[in-house]
């Protein structure tokens, strides 16, 4: 029985469309092609993956136990193919580490002197990404490590959170509790919560939403841009806004804007991304370093990372 990767990417393109017409459009291939090549496939498994009709196509009973396992095909073929390409490159290459804000705030300085002094003559290359986009860098075979949080990847790469940061709120440095220890987000009723869009980072977004349900607390969200400290930190320092920083933002916002720890700490996790079948050893010599600087620089007041939903 032979099954190419290509009738398993044209199974999964009509699949997931439900329709041949716009599975070709996406796959940049006619109709009939696809058609032939399933037909092709069904016939050499001896199983119908799909049934017919002139409105619709949907998957038979085989078809769904069937098109997890194409996806995961198509997955190890991506992974192998990258797993080559690194393979293929110089021994002595460049390692690039995408880094989101925070973490280009947090770790990336002391990771590249660490590098410097205990990596000679490799070469690590940071990119700065934006929230939500070290998985993007990864997946695209821009970066070979991503480090930031809820790092979102194919199944192909492994992460691990490296570090625990206590949340602070940022708030305009005239706002009455601005000289508090401590602040209640339910004290903050009043006032929006700026934040960038959610499909930046679905699971980030939520969980500083999570942290205001804790606190008996559903803001206004005020869409912006990807930092807080960016064009429309203003509404913050005008007392029109608030935002939800980890510590390791809290020092870095910009006049009129003062930071207080929550008077019921909570926690975000900061994580390290790289391929799972990492071929060469200098990268993975690299994710160690992220580990070894991220627990040297870890706060003190961080607790066991059971401690913490997300």
């Amino acid at each position: 029985m032979n099954i190419t990767m290509r009738q398993a990417e044209f199974f999964v393109a009509v699949a997931t469309t439900e329709h041949f017409g716009r599975a070709a459009e996406n796959l940049f291939v006619s109709q009939p092609v696809v058609s032939q090549e399933i037909r092709r496939l069904e016939r050499n498994l001896g199983l119908a993956l799909f049934e017919r009709s002139t409105r619709s196509v949907v998957l038979t009973a085989a078809g769904e136990a069937l098109l997890p396992l194409a996806r995961a095909l198509l997955e190890a073929g991506e992974s192998f193919t990258e797993v080559a390409a690194r393979l293929t490159g110089p021994a002595n290459s460049g390692i690039r580490l995408a880094a989101t804000p925070s973490a280009m705030n947090a770790l990336v300085p002391d990771i590249l002197r660490v590098a410097e002094e205990t990596m000679p003559g490799v070469v690590v290359e940071e990119l700065a990404v934006e929230t939500g986009e070290a998985g993007v860098a990864l997946a695209s075979g821009r970066a070979d490590v991503g480090i930031g949080r809820y790092i979102d990847v194919p199944a192909r790469f492994q992460t691990e959170i490296v570090r625990w940061e206590p949340v602070f709120v940022a708030l305009s440095s005239e706002h009455p509790l601005a000289g508090a220890d401590g602040i209640s987000l339910a004290d903050l009723a009043d006032v929006p919560l700026l934040l960038w869009p959610r499909e930046r980072n679905p699971e980030y977004y939520d969980r500083l939403l999570e942290i205001c349900a804790q606190s008996s607390l559903e803001p206004l969200v005020l869409v912006s841009r990807p930092r807080i400290v960016g064009a429309r930190s203003y509404l913050i320092s005008e007392g029109r806004a608030f935002g939800l920083v980890p510590e390791s933002t809290a020092n870095l916002v910009l006049p009129g804007i003062t930071t207080i720890p929550l008077a019921e700490p909570q926690l975000l996790p900061m994580s390290v991304a790289w391929l799972a079948d990492e071929p060469r050893q200098q990268v993975l010599a690299l994710v160690d370093l992220v580990r070894r600087v991220a627990a040297q620089g870890a706060s003190r007041t961080e607790s066991a990372p059971g401690s913490v939903s997300s």
